[in-house]
């Protein structure tokens, strides 16, 4: 008689092993590479800091600094030209590989990532290495996947490799993992978050290796202990609540907007004009406050610090906000995420002088700024359980954490109240539309039959990584015992099934070929267009 146990057993290890191994491999190799990406783009941030610092009063300097300028942006139209795959954040062009929605050519993306963020910093654009480093992780799990076992597998390794690069490059793992599950791919199942924790914890232990030996700090902002708040300040938390949430909200209202004026006026602004100002604006700047460039991990710490005037706090604000929306649409390679967390700390600045104001004991100033900070990231990432965990590891404090998750989840829960789409959203779909430029989006009704040794053989229907926006209409069973459709998403798929598919896409190729990865290739899969868009 079979042992059950010892078959379920085997059966486990069987397909939990090769997630463990593939992020092992993964943490590993992209621990290494981010780690000298980091370094290297914190020293050309420190000689592009001293250029900007050495202009001021040299006339010969500063032009030769414009001509630097234009010359870099030469550089990157070109190799946008070239590469595309690198144009904008790195964190929504990653979620868009891993969803299924952007095409990846990972060995151009990995090299064209790192040339055209190390080209932005060293230019000292507003744009930081987290995004870049995401994508370049992205990027290298793809090409460690010797085995090529289809796309489905395929953008599961690929999930190792961006939470291999997040950890790095924020030192924070357990971020790094929330972020993949509840904002990448909105959902948690057993391969993703085997293949995510491995990944990051091994990255994580290299990074911290690195580390010790080149005696450097792993943590991205070394902020130490923060005042612990109080039930007398509740009032105050809530407050805070509210004018972030209002925040967010007028941010994504005047990025929608902007993203509507620039598709509309697309074709009458040249590409490399849209670079070449967002660079020079960049070296305007930089002439005269230096400190108002680069990422925005200089700003974070120095508002936190309470050492900014209230002037400088409302000029960075408006600076650094304008710039993001300038950036992201002229499509200059690099990161968002510290940016977004800048413009967070500004705003959570601005509200901790009014709470001062009214009657908050300034000793909370930090407190709230770095929660505001936070909840800010959270509200415009749709993200408050990343966000919530990303204050506990940049803090190491747990004391203040119920007033933490009441501004976060607070936050979450006025701006969907909105209904507006959420900051990285608009950016993806500004990458989806200029990928797609041209094509019509149609609606494909697919037919398919499951195989013998497919992949899809024994696993639910919610742990399954289907083709962007399928949605599964029908299944006829195989055997007639089996129910033919649940809800709940955990009825397993077997071999004889027949599925009933309905796929919204550009690229009907593609798509026929991930799902042909899915149930395997014994039979033929029937196509029916149903519907087309104008």
């Amino acid at each position: 008689m079979k042992n059950t146990k010892h078959y379920k057993y085997k059966e486990y290890l069987a397909h939990t092993l090769p997630f463990i191994g593939h992020g092992i491999v993964t943490g590993l190799v992209v621990g290494v590479i981010i780690f000298f990406f980091k370094l290297i783009a914190e020293k050309l941030e420190e000689a592009s800091h001293h250029i900007y610092e050495g202009a001021k009063g040299n006339p010969l300097q500063t032009v030769l600094i414009f001509l630097g300028l234009i010359g870099i942006a030469s550089l990157m139209y070109l190799l946008h030209k070239k590469i595309p795959e690198v144009k904008g954040g790195g964190i929504p062009r990653s979620e868009g590989i891993m969803r299924g929605i952007l095409k990846l050519r990972w060995f151009p993306t990995f090299i064209g990532t790192l040339i055209g963020s190390l080209m932005s910093f060293f230019a000292g654009l507003p744009l930081g290495s987290e995004g870049p480093s995401v994508l370049i992780g992205t990027s290298v799990a793809h090409g460690l996947n010797p085995q090529k076992r289809g796309e489905a597998t395929n953008r599961e390794i690929m999930t190792g490799g961006a939470c291999a690069g997040f950890a790095v490059a924020t030192g924070s793992p357990l971020t790094a993992i929330l972020f993949v599950l509840e904002e990448v791919h909105r959902r948690i199942t057993p391969s993703l978050l085997l293949i995510a924790s491995s990944a990051a914890l091994c990255a994580t232990g290299v990074n911290y290796a690195l580390c010790e030996i080149f005696e450097i700090n792993p943590i991205l902002f070394d902020i130490g202990a923060v005042v612990e708040l109080h039930l007398p300040q509740l009032g105050y938390v809530l407050l805070l609540t509210m004018i972030v949430a209002i925040a967010v909200n007028v941010f994504d209202a005047v990025v929608f907007h902007f993203q509507k004026f620039r598709d509309a006026h697309r074709s009458k602004i040249h590409p490399y004009v849209r670079l070449l100002f967002v660079f020079l604006l960049t070296g305007l700047v930089g002439i005269f406050f230096p400190e108002a460039l680069f990422g925005g991990r200089g700003i974070i710490l120095g508002v936190l610090s309470g050492e900014k005037a209230l002037y400088v706090i409302l000029l960075l604000l408006a600076w650094r906000a304008t710039m993001m929306i300038f950036t992201s649409a002229s499509g200059a390679t690099g990161g968002i995420f510290v940016p977004t967390l800048a413009i967070g700390a500004l705003v959570g600045a601005l509200s901790a002088n009014l709470l001062v104001l009214i009657g908050m004991p300034e000793e909370f100033y930090g407190t709230m700024v770095l929660i505001a900070m936070c909840a800010f990231m959270g509200g415009s990432m749709r993200a408050p359980l990343t966000a919530a965990v990303f204050f506990i590891e940049a803090t190491a404090q747990y004391t203040s954490v119920f007033y933490v998750a009441i501004v976060v989840f607070g936050v979450y829960f006025i701006t969907n109240l909105f209904d507006r789409e959420a900051f990285y959203d608009l950016v993806l779909d500004g990458m989806e539309k200029a990928q797609h430029r041209g094509l019509k989006r149609r609606i494909i009704r697919f037919e398919c039959k499951v195989s013998e040794n497919a992949f899809i053989i024994g696993k639910p229907s919610r742990d399954i990584l289907w083709p962007h926006s399928a949605v599964i209409t029908g299944i006829l069973r195989a055997d007639k015992n089996r129910r033919a459709m649940d809800n709940d998403g955990e009825k397993k798929f077997y071999a004889g099934d027949t599925l009933f598919i309905r796929v919204q896409l550009y690229n009907e190729e593609y798509v026929t070929k991930y799902l042909y990865d899915l149930v395997g290739h014994d039979h033929e899969m029937v196509k029916t267009e149903i519907e087309l868009e104008g």
